[in-house]
């Protein structure tokens, strides 16, 4: 049977792999002619070889060659389809590496450990870190040892997944099969842990492997940094990069990046421009994320000369500014209201190449919406679908937010269909906003069936929308359809926070519902939802109300005993109380009464 031709004419490194024999560009591939091609197996390992390493072999090239050696006899050894596999992992074409591997078997090539460490890396470079296990079965299943790479692979790619809990029991279990960690396997976990706000325990590590005897490398150092100046512990931070320094590990430019960061988000910024020079010193060229990461922080501080100062640096160094430095620049001014100069510096940006993104246009967009200007805002979303930069649901969020603050509803609830009918998927903040909005102009029936068809889409409200509709529907005085609100609520997983039961709570006290207003009390208490002072004084002035004295006070006692203290309002609510009683029980109510420690004046 004809196939076409299997190596390009023009590709000069195939044709230099197989010059010791024409036959190696095969026209018709059969049994009677595939032993020609069994002399040229060395050549075609050696090229493999070489190509894996250079990386110069392209996704075509590898799709002829895979299909060229499954069809030898015999086929090549597994370590040559393993040059092969590895070039792909290399190339990040990792959906093919999968594919080629389900074929292996059919033809009689059966992997080994290394192929099998390649399919695990590409399973978890693709996400699938879960389908990970699945491979480490096979490799024990085939009578194989897991190596250090086949844990450290499988571990940093549950971390990516964000399931630091699978991955620090895989660390944890390690030694089960034979294998200790190393410093690239506890580089992955302790990242992992910081990146999910878990740097006591990566601290924790970060003893242990050096109590092992494992030296931490540049990268150890970097995420347990990174993860103290996320948490602001800065001083820590500093003394971890002293210590760095003093064991002769040398900062690289990420690692004065994430210092630098730590440093602006605190607005220590003279700090953050001296390890800049520092980098310098000490032969760090900073990158355009580092430029990047400076320029935020000025601008954030309304430093705008110091940031354009950084920017010409920047340039002057040889470093370009991308479109993320133009965008910090253009939101700083738009904060400031200096549109004119947000312009010119879109203006500036083009000529320079960069084109506006996403996040340009919605900058711009909110600013204007703030300004008041929406039909202007809503030009410039046109103009963004024209130029084929495509609107997120932020951008159409920043939209329907500013129409709804100016009772604009139609024109929100247009754009909503406008969303639709582009094929994207309006969120929940979307929904949220429209929700309240209707709530807020007492449109309860579309807030509803607005709710019902975000349902039927998928989409579940927040604890945020879900106290909007329940509050509305508790200043309505219809506490039935309050409670199905509530009772669904608590079905679908979302627990009511204080405000929600203080909401129900003040509805049911409002209509007479006394009995039901504290049992909800209790469930509050019970489902770990601690009453606060707003929940006491909803219960005191309906006791005031109906002159229910004693238990005015059985409410105030039970404030004392849980060490809070009143506010204003129940002060307000307790002396409108005791001017309504009559001098003798208004002393005796005064005695009965609780007295609360004096608090500390405010400064200043």
């Amino acid at each position: 049977m004809g196939m076409r031709k299997i190596i390009p004419s023009n590709s000069v490194g195939f044709r230099k792999a197989f010059s010791s024999s024409s036959s190696a560009v095969p026209g018709k591939l059969s049994h009677s002619n595939s032993k020609s091609f069994v002399p040229n197996l060395h050549s075609l390992h050696q090229f493999l070889t070489q190509q894996r390493k250079s990386g110069a072999i392209t996704l075509d090239e590898a799709l002829h060659f895979f299909e060229y050696m499954i069809r030898m006899l015999p086929p090549p050894p597994v370590s040559s389809f393993n040059h092969l596999l590895g070039a792909l992992a290399k190339m990040q074409h990792h959906d093919h590496v999968i594919s080629f591997f389900q074929r292996l078997n059919s033809v009689g090539v059966f992997p080994d450990i290394r192929t099998l460490n390649i399919l695990l890396n590409c399973c978890c470079k693709m996400g699938l870190a879960s389908d990970g296990f699945l491979v480490l079965g096979k490799i024990l299943r085939g009578g194989y040892s897991p190596t250090s790479t086949t844990f450290n692979t499988l571990i940093k790619g549950l971390c990516m997944d964000d399931k630091i809990g699978e991955a620090t029991r895989l660390f944890k279990n390690m030694s089960v099969f034979g294998c200790q960690p190393d410093v690239v396997t506890y580089g992955s976990i302790i990242d992992g842990l910081c990146k999910h706000e878990m740097v006591e325990k990566a601290k924790q590590l970060f003893s242990q492997m050096k109590s092992r005897g494992i030296s931490p490398d540049v990268v150890v150092y970097t995420s347990l940094l990174q993860g103290c100046c996320f948490m602001g512990n800065l001083e820590e931070a500093k003394s971890l990069f002293i210590e760095m320094v003093d064991e002769g590990v040398q900062p690289n430019v990420v690692t004065f990046t994430v210092l630098i960061d730590g440093l602006c988000k605190q607005q220590r910024l003279q700090e953050a421009n001296e390890l800049l020079d520092l980098m310098f010193q000490r032969g760090r060229h900073p990158d355009t994320v580092t430029y990047n990461t400076l320029i935020d922080g000025l601008c954030k501080q309304g430093r705008m000369e110091e940031a354009n100062r950084v920017i010409g640096l920047m340039i002057q160094r040889g470093k370009h500014p991308n479109t993320r430095t133009y965008n910090t620049l253009i939101d700083a001014l738009c904060k400031c209201g200096r549109m004119e100069e947000a312009n010119r510096i879109i203006g500036l940006m083009i000529q320079r190449g960069k084109h506006p993104d996403v996040v340009t246009y919605n900058t711009l967009i909110d600013a204007l919406c703030k300004d008041g200007r929406l039909d202007k805002a809503n030009k410039l979303l046109h103009l963004m679908i024209q130029r084929n930069e495509h609107p997120n649901m932020v951008t159409y969020n920043i939209l329907i937010n500013a129409l709804c603050k100016q009772g604009r509803l139609e024109d929100a609830d247009g754009l909503l269909d406008f969303i639709i009918q582009r094929g994207q998927h309006p969120n929940v903040v979307t929904y949220s906003t429209l929700i309240d909005a209707l709530c807020k102009e007492g449109m309860m029936e579309e807030a509803n069936r607005l709710l019902n068809f975000m349902t039927e889409r998928g989409q579940h409200l927040d604890t945020v929308t879900y106290g909007t509709l329940v509050n509305a529907f508790c200043k309505e005085g219809r506490m039935e359809e309050a409670n199905a609100l509530f009772e669904l609520m608590i079905q679908r997983g979302q627990l009511p926070n204080t405000v929600i039961y203080n909401t129900m709570i003040d509805g049911l006290c409002k209509n007479g519902q006394l009995e039901k207003a504290s049992d909800l009390l209790k469930e509050m208490e019970e489902s770990g939802c601690f009453p606060d002072v707003v929940t006491f004084n909803t219960f005191i002035s309906f006791f005031c109300q109906k002159n229910e004295t004693s238990k005015v006070v059985e409410f105030v006692l039970k404030m004392k005993q849980k060490n809070m203290s009143p506010d204003t309002t129940t002060l307000y609510i307790v002396l409108k109380l005791l001017s309504n009683l009559k001098d003798e029980r208004r002393q005796e109510l005064i005695n009965e009464l609780p007295t609360f420690p004096a608090r500390e004046p405010p400064c200043g």
